[in-house]
């Protein structure tokens, strides 16, 4: 019985130093199969991230394109699409567009497998602002490399530093306000100290002042359809800053 018994322990030793064996080989696998997938998956993205197996091979642009010329658009957009289609990044070619002065939005979009499309607006110009800065017609102020001289007649609207949007803003309500006599702001100027002036499309230039500024405007409108508008030709300025009357400066011929 003794001699049975130290076989059957025997046995049952090797048979549990097997499964051991073979539970470690099999750890063993499982760990080489994990290692050989994601080195197949690092390889794999390596590839796929690589720019020669994924190029741009196509960039359309889509959108009306009068000041901005086609060689600053494809200048902006081909270091980014360098990186191919997978690591191409749309922020970055928007923020690259974004920093030329004539774009006023974009959008980009990517389109598999090799397409990238470029959506853009340009600003559309609405009045000079000082020397060198343009006004659009939402407001916004931005300074192209150079005034072009193809530019429409616009209207030129002066102040201090800071001041372009509440100029505009102030435009907008003369330009309204001046609809009755036909006649259109050719410049409009706010002194550093707040007073405001304007120069018509006849050549008329009408002082505002400070103050009360809308009422003087109204005032003048009256007063030119009544008065004003049968000696037009002659008058060089009307000055507004009075309570109840105003001062018409004539041209000395």
């Amino acid at each position: 019985m003794v001699g049975i018994s130290l076989k059957y322990q025997r046995r049952h030793a090797v048979q549990k130093g097997k499964h051991k064996a073979r539970l470690a080989l099999k750890k063993i696998i499982q760990a080489l199969s994990g290692v050989l997938v994601l080195v197949a998956l690092g390889y794999g993205t390596f590839w796929c991230l690589d720019p020669a197996h994924f190029p741009i091979s196509s960039v359309r642009f889509v959108g009306y394109r009068h000041y901005l010329s086609q060689e600053a658009l494809s200048e902006a957009v081909l270091p980014e699409i360098k990186a191919g289609f997978l690591r191409l990044k749309p922020s970055f070619i928007q923020q690259s567009l974004m920093s030329l002065p004539w774009i006023k939005q974009v959008d980009i979009r990517k389109v598999w497998p090799d397409q990238l499309i470029v959506v853009f607006e340009e600003h559309v110009p609405a009045a000079f602002w000082g020397e060198k800065g343009i006004i659009n017609d939402s407001g916004k102020l931005f300074f192209p490399e150079f005034i072009k001289k193809d530019l429409p007649a616009l209207p030129r609207l002066q102040g201090p530093e800071g001041k372009s949007t509440l100029v505009w803003q102030q435009y907008l309500v003369m330009k309204k306000t001046l609809e009755p006599l036909n006649l259109t702001i050719r410049q409009l100027i706010l002194a550093p100290r707040g007073a405001w002036q304007f120069q018509l499309s006849n050549g008329v230039t009408v002082v505002l002042g400070t103050n009360d500024t809308e009422q003087r405007l109204a005032r003048f409108v009256k007063s030119y359809e009544k008065y004003l508008y049968e000696h037009q030709q002659v008058i060089s300025y009307v000055d507004m800053r009075y309570t109840n009357g105003m001062a018409v400066g004539w041209k000395s011929f």
